[in-house]
């Protein structure tokens, strides 16, 4: 099996994106940069963050799912190459600014 380099996404109609398609680069650093409303946070947050933490759960038992947060199916014609993944967003983590990843998930 060859491996897939992009994660391709189709169709894209999160919130205010019309129709949008995009392919990411895997195993790179990629930015999202843009004018307030132009996007960022529907792809990223509302769509691949999404999707990919919906993949996530659905590798847990049953039993665990119940339990964790549902995730709707983002708004889009197809995804693909995703990986699931923890998502960390743009919220603090913590009681003060030098709270971490590694705080939040005890590492």
């Amino acid at each position: 099996m060859q491996h897939q380099h992009t994660i391709i996404l189709k169709g894209m109609r999160q919130n205010n994106l019309k129709n949008i398609d995009l392919e990411i680069p895997k195993q790179k650093i990629t930015i999202f940069t843009g004018l307030s409303g132009s996007g960022k946070s529907s792809i990223v947050f509302d769509t691949i963050a999404s999707e990919a933490t919906r993949q996530m759960n659905q590798t847990y038992s049953a039993f665990v799912q119940n339990y964790l947060p549902k995730y709707p199916t983002p708004d889009v014609d197809s995804i693909e190459n995703l990986s699931p993944a923890f998502i960390v967003d743009q919220k603090r983590l913590g009681g003060n600014a030098r709270s971490t990843l590694g705080t939040r998930t005890d590492i």
